[in-house]
């Protein structure tokens, strides 16, 4: 049997979203489900010293160009949004008091507020009108903050230092352009 795809992701970080929009049909592909795994990219930053790229300037005028060449090969909508960056404590504490079903779905709409519809998720009455008002209501619970530094820790231990960060078992794929090594890894293992 193969090793489970867990994602570890954050809203803010543009890549994440990029792979986000990949994810359901390389499940598919695989028959494999992937196990979206909230995190908190900043806190991932500042444990290992990683800053955005945006935060370079050089970097952040090629980040650009970048993202909206991927955004044309997965023939996805992109906007960068007005507000950027951003403070994503509430989206991705309200992502984490989901029940784990419930994760993508209310992901992939958070990502399309923010990176499609230039929405503002710091606003509480926001993500509660796209996800709902339980999990907005439950992300200042401390069990859900506790579990959301434990996704981040769990990530940082295992290497991470960028979003998206994706583990086939042990081995750890950075980035939205190592989708194809992660179904390459996910074959070979199915067909031994």
């Amino acid at each position: 049997m193969s090793a489970q795809i867990e994602f570890f992701f954050d809203i803010g970080s543009p890549y994440s979203y990029l792979a986000a929009t990949q994810l359901d049909a390389l499940g598919q592909r695989l028959g494999t489900p992937i196990w979206w795994r909230p995190f908190l990219l900043g806190g991932v930053f500042k444990a290992v010293g990683n800053q955005p790229p945006a935060m370079l300037p050089a970097r952040g005028r090629y980040m650009l160009r970048d993202l909206n060449r991927w955004a044309a090969r997965y023939q996805v909508s992109f906007s960068f949004p007005s507000t950027f960056p951003l403070n994503t404590l509430l989206p991705m504490r309200a992502l984490t008091a989901l029940e784990p079903d419930r994760c993508s779905q209310a992901a992939l709409t958070l990502f399309n507020a923010y990176w499609v519809d230039d929405q503002d998720l710091t606003r509480p009455d926001v993500i509660a009108d796209l996800i709902g008002e339980e999990a907005v209501r439950m992300a200042v619970d401390p069990d859900t903050k506790a579990l959301l530094r434990a996704t981040t820790d769990d990530a940082i231990e295992r290497g991470a230092f960028g979003a998206p960060t994706i583990f086939v078992g042990d081995e750890m794929f950075f980035g939205n352009d190592r989708l194809d090594f992660v179904e390459a890894l996910m074959a070979a293992q199915a067909s031994t």
